[in-house]
């Protein structure tokens, strides 16, 4: 049981990047973040919650600090493995590929997971079965109207804060200088780098998952094949 809860809340730290730290549609599969600022007036917009990549940028959100990105990360520990993360639009179309195995005593689990995100819409893709299950969230536009800001990146420091998270001085990943959170309540630690959680190290139930960036490309241009959900793919509605 100990290694269950650690692996889910190590793959919940995984959404943490652009408030991600935390999703960048401020909620995930397990519930939406609970935050302390009261809330400011809703935009009102006909199409929230719905709104693509362009709309997004267009309508002045920026889920990262950087345009475009090419990432690779290695994964430690309990659960071991590579995820590689591409992106542009600030953030707001992505392709994420997660490769882990998991090994605790005779517990053993391999999994592959592609998730697709084009501005408020998330995919969860499966390729061997050709099926994508899409949510779309109108959470971003709550956290915007919170927090009076459509910069993600401070609406995830904010967030971290409510987790308990507090500063822990700062560090260097792949020449990049991040902010070092301590989330005590959760037995975490986070490098943030504009909005990008670079590294992080995970002990919860004294099950220990380490999570740290190895490559970053914000020069090259993004395969789009890598941030576009296959025209194939079977849509299935998660809402």
């Amino acid at each position: 049981m100990k290694f269950t809860l650690a692996t889910l809340y190590f793959f919940m730290m995984f959404l943490l990047q652009a408030h991600q730290s935390v999703q960048n549609d401020q909620t995930t599969q397990w519930g939406a973040v609970q935050t302390k600022t009261p809330k400011s007036q809703p935009t009102s917009c006909s199409n929230i919650g719905k709104r693509s990549a362009e709309e997004m940028v267009a309508a002045g959100f920026k889920r990262y600090g950087i345009e475009k990105g090419t990432l690779s990360f290695r994964i430690e520990g309990a659960v071991s493995g590579t995820e590689n993360i591409y992106f542009d639009h600030w953030g707001w179309r992505e392709g994420k590929y997660l490769q882990t195995e998991a090994k605790v005593g005779t517990y053993n689990k391999k999994q592959h997971k592609v998730q697709f995100l084009d501005g408020e819409r998330r995919y969860e893709y499966n390729p061997t079965s050709g099926k994508a299950h899409f949510f779309e969230s109108h959470q971003i536009q709550k956290s915007a109207d919170r927090y009076q800001t459509k910069d993600m990146t401070i609406v995830g420091d904010e967030m971290i804060k409510n987790m308990g998270g507090v500063s822990a001085g700062i560090s260097k990943i792949q020449g990049v200088i991040c902010e070092v959170w301590n989330i005590s309540p959760y037995k975490t630690e986070i490098s943030m780098w504009k909005g990008i959680t670079m590294g992080e190290l995970s002990k919860p139930a004294s099950v220990e998952v380490k999570r740290t960036c190895v490559s970053l490309d914000t020069v090259s241009a993004v395969p789009l094949e890598k941030i576009v959900l296959p025209r194939q793919a079977e849509l299935i509605e998660a809402n």
